[in-house]
């Protein structure tokens, strides 16, 4: 851009000595007005010659000759610079990055994306799935009505009568509705940070403002408006440079909420304390997630379908008791928020930083309280409007950081050998098997109990060996081959966990283990985006994307903080003492018939039904009300100590030992086979 500036700054000089030039010999050397020497002077350098002033002399034509091939010149030069100046790739990036900052600069309490690759991909491709299905239930919410209501006034467009009165109407109630309504999307509050120019411009292609440059450096962070921004996130492929991009932004913004991905987990406690509020590991909260999809299926669903599925008709909301809530000092009860908006309340995250579960209808709520809320997707805008009708007046920043849970890998003190596994396992049913030995895999075995019914495969004598050294139960094999899997018992398993590298083997070991059992839960890993239809059609009936989940978990943790801290408090959490546990309601279960409130769970138990699968079918109840009466075949989602599990599920089966005769969902086993996957 130097050279173009100095191009153009030689060429305008130029012009500044031809021009005053030649209104000089023309007063001189013929004679003229200053004003006839300038008119001459202009028009004989843009060559137009209307001959009403021509010169009379000899040396006043030869003047006239040098003039017109210095003008000329100087001119042109100073056209073609202007051009460079005004539309060169340089002159445009230019004025692009400032209309970027521009925009950027009337932000307020917007997020910040560091990084490229897949993870900010993925990331970004939810919120833009976010936004088309927003706009796709605006349409069935607004529009069919708007048609309905113009087809009466108008009659039928394939009529043509009032046509274009029908279009105007149209036309005007999309502007009010853009402008004024539906303008502001996640869309519109998403500012990245990349160094990497190419990635940026695939990124303004989709609408995203971009800045390019080092998301470390405190210039660039400011260009993204930090210092206004609600949170940041963290995506870079290095470690370090994450820790001093979160430095760097604490530095600018104390009261900013910090989410980063670390590549490797032993640099998590770094990055917190650098400033980061949430620490997540791609490949650790994919195997959480792996874990959870297989052990409990239906606790996965339950929460997979109000966090994640945006096409899902109802959601989780944050409903945040400012001062100005009329709620304060009302009973849950009191609010009908079920007769009114279809809202059931999930859990409470009191003003100490801890949650309640499930609170019954007589709690007084509090002032700072925050409620999560299940309600279906239009009714959200409603209910917090009426929850605070003066909406927010300043920003919220969160300022706790999570503490990282100090747990340990257990270990049983008998080993078994590899023949001693075998023969164990000929005598265990309805058992999880577990399969693979890359990343995924052994952070889905790291805290799991061995004692509990798990057999384990692998092909890696060194991952075989350290996991039977801690008491499991292992096959040394190649999980791909039907022998292997007899050898494990996949006929008379209830799930099992499959997370291979290679695709070719992670394939035929779902076609394998699906052709042995029809009944068997499936989960495996996907590392391509193009493998996750190849592997529920090979029989899978849940894939996991290790990056789309995490992005989706580093969103989720990022734009609301209470909903996820609540799932990490509730979901399996040692230091809490809690955990989501799934009770089937087989035909002989003692608790059906009985409703919610005769169960009397939180009495006897400490635990809380949050959510019900509905007998053969794939959809929840969330937040039942106590009178719901219990049917078989249902699936109760309950909170529980994990102290009291054991004990409330034999109450609830009649047998401590019983489990479900499978644990895929009624539309898995209606698809012969073919998983339907989440």
């Amino acid at each position: 851009m130097n050279d173009v500036t100095r191009q153009f700054r030689a060429a305008a000089v130029l012009i500044f000595i031809v021009v005053p030039i030649g209104i000089a010999g023309f007063a001189l050397i013929e004679g003229m007005s200053v004003f006839d020497a300038i008119y001459l002077t202009i028009i004989t350098l843009t060559t137009i010659g209307y001959g009403d002033f021509t010169p009379k002399t000899e040396l006043g034509r030869l003047f006239t000759l040098g003039l017109v091939a210095a003008g000329m010149s100087a001119l042109l030069f100073f056209l073609s610079s202007s051009f460079a100046l005004l539309f060169s790739a340089e002159a445009v990036t230019r004025r692009r990055l400032f209309r970027t900052r521009q925009k950027i600069g009337k932000l307020q309490r917007h997020y910040i994306i560091c990084g490229a690759g897949e993870m900010v991909d993925k990331t970004i491709g939810y919120v833009l799935r976010g936004v088309e299905v927003r706009r796709r239930q605006h349409q069935e919410r607004i529009y069919r009505p708007m048609e309905s209501a113009l087809n009466r006034l108008f009659g039928p467009p394939a009529r043509g009568r009032f046509l274009g009165l029908r279009r105007l109407t149209r036309r005007l109630f999309d502007f009010y509705h853009y402008y004024f309504i539906d303008h502001v999307t996640l869309l519109d509050l998403l500012v990245v940070v990349t160094d990497d120019a190419e990635y940026g411009e695939h990124l303004r292609e989709a609408g995203i403002l971009v800045i390019d440059g080092d998301p470390s450096k405190d210039d660039d962070l400011l260009s993204a408006g930090v210092a206004r921004a609600q949170a940041l996130m963290v995506m870079l492929n290095q470690d370090t440079e994450s820790l001093l991009t979160v430095l760097t932004a604490r530095n600018l913004n104390p009261r900013l909420y910090i989410t980063a991905a670390a590549v490797e987990e032993e640099l998590k406690p770094k990055i917190i304390k650098s400033g980061a509020n949430v620490v997540l590991a791609p490949y650790e909260v994919a195997a959480q997630f792996l874990n959870s999809a297989t052990l409990r299926p239906a606790v996965n669903d339950f929460f997979s379908s109000i966090l994640f599925d945006q096409d899902h008709q109802n959601q989780i909301t944050q409903l945040e008791l400012g001062e100005d809530s009329p709620w304060i000092g009302q009973r849950i009860n009191d609010l009908s928020l079920r007769e009114k908006y279809d809202t059931g309340i999930l859990g409470i995250r009191l003003d100490s930083g801890d949650f309640l579960h499930a609170p019954e209808g007589r709690r007084i709520l509090q002032e700072d309280e925050i409620l999560l809320a299940i309600a279906p997707g239009q009714m959200i805008p409603v209910i917090q409007q009426v929850c605070r009708p003066q909406g927010r007046d300043e920003m919220r920043y969160a300022s706790f950081q999570r503490l990282l849970q100090e747990r340990r890998s257990k270990s049983l003190e008998e080993v078994f050998s590899l023949e001693e596994s075998e023969a164990a396992i000929e005598s265990m049913a309805k058992h999880f098997v577990i399969c693979g030995n890359d990343h995924i895999i052994q952070g889905a075995v790291r805290f799991l109990d061995p004692s509990r019914p798990f057999v384990l495969i692998s092909h890696d004598e060194k991952v075989s060996e350290r996991w039977r050294q801690r008491g499991f139960r292992v096959i040394h094999g190649d999980p791909a081959k039907e022998d292997t899997l007899k050898k494990a018992g996949i006929d008379r398993a209830q799930a099992i966990m499959i997370s291979i590298q290679d695709r070719a083997a992670a394939v035929l070991s779902v076609l394998s283990a699906r052709a042995i059992s029809k009944s068997l839960l499936i989960s495996v890993t996907a590392t391509t985006d193009d493998m996750i239809e190849k592997l529920r059609r090979s029989g899978a009936d849940r894939v996991v994307s290790p990056f789309h989940v995490a992005a989706q978990f580093v969103l989720l943790a990022t734009t609301r903080p209470e909903i996820a801290e609540f799932l990490q408090h509730v979901l399996y959490n040692e230091i809490t003492g809690l955990e989501t546990a799934e009770l089937y309601m087989e035909d002989d279960s003692p608790w059906i018939g009985k409703t919610i409130r005769e169960l009397a769970l939180t009495a006897r138990y400490r635990a809380s039904v949050i959510g019900i699968r509905q007998a053969n079918r794939a959809e929840f109840l969330y937040a039942p009300p106590p009178e719901h009466r219990v049917q078989a075949q249902e699936v109760l989602i309950v909170i529980t100590p994990m102290e009291f599990f054991d004990e409330m599920r034999a109450n609830a089966t009649g047998d401590i030992d019983k489990r479900p005769a499978t644990l895929r969902r009624p539309v898995d086993l209606s698809a012969s086979g073919v998983g339907q996957g989440i």
